[in-house]
């Protein structure tokens, strides 16, 4: 048997086991640190509740804050230059789609660019006292052909209100006066998104875009050009 051998046998397994002795200052340590509530763990990169949300459901069927408006609304200083430089399409990580428009021109370009992108689309762009004529396509929800809201009963409203029936409301966002954010998960398959750009016609309107969804199966017409509606109104919301 050699060393440690005999120093194993000669340990009494019902022998009580003792606590090893601490000193008054590891104990007063000890004691410490169990008082001592734990910091909070949210990681400094988390948003708090300051964080601006997304736009929801803004005035018409697009985008809208001041300076731009959307589906509604949006404005763009003019510049000259290639038409890499007129916007740009970037595909976020996640699926969402940053369309920044620094001219209003090349729309087949950007179509083409949203494509990639995944997304399918029909651009056009206007004078500031110019839109497109309704009945261009079959609207997949309310906000291209809206019916009035005059004399529903409270179960039409509730169906009214619906937020499946703006979806064309949701799928853009404005984030700054010339960049704004596609959400393809308002979308459904086959589903093509039109965005009808031109310059603000009232102070404090950069540009209005008015973004809606034709449903799947209906083509788009060409633009019948008509009289613009004042920004009066969205430039004051």
């Amino acid at each position: 048997m050699n060393k440690i051998d005999r120093m194993v046998s000669a340990i009494d397994p019902a022998a009580e086991y003792a606590e090893p002795s601490m000193g008054q200052g590891v104990q007063d340590l000890l004691a410490e640190i169990v008082a001592t509530p734990p910091a909070s763990r949210q990681p400094s990169w988390l948003p708090g509740r300051s964080a601006v949300s997304p736009l929801r459901r803004p005035v018409l069927a697009g985008l809208a804050v001041a300076g731009i408006a959307v589906a509604a609304l949006v404005a763009v200083p003019l510049v000259s230059g290639t038409p890499s430089a007129a916007y740009a399409v970037v595909k976020n990580a996640d699926g969402t789609v940053q369309v920044t428009v620094k001219e209003f021109r090349d729309p087949d370009g950007l179509e083409a660019k949203l494509k990639s992108a995944g997304i399918v689309a029909d651009v056009t762009f206007t004078e500031a006292d110019k839109q497109c004529a309704r009945g261009r396509f079959v609207g997949a929800d309310l906000a291209y052909d809206p019916p009035s809201t005059e004399n529903m009963t409270e179960q039409q409203r509730k169906e009214f209100d619906k937020p499946d029936n703006w979806r064309s409301r949701d799928v853009a966002a404005p984030i700054n006066k010339d960049t704004f954010v596609i959400s393809p998960r308002f979308m459904r398959p086959e589903e093509t998104l039109v965005l009808e750009f031109r310059p603000g016609n009232y102070a404090g309107m950069n540009w209005a875009l008015g973004t809606y969804l034709a449903k799947a199966g209906s083509p788009v017409a060409p633009c019948q050009l008509v009289k613009a509606n004042s920004d009066e109104k969205l430039a004051g919301n």
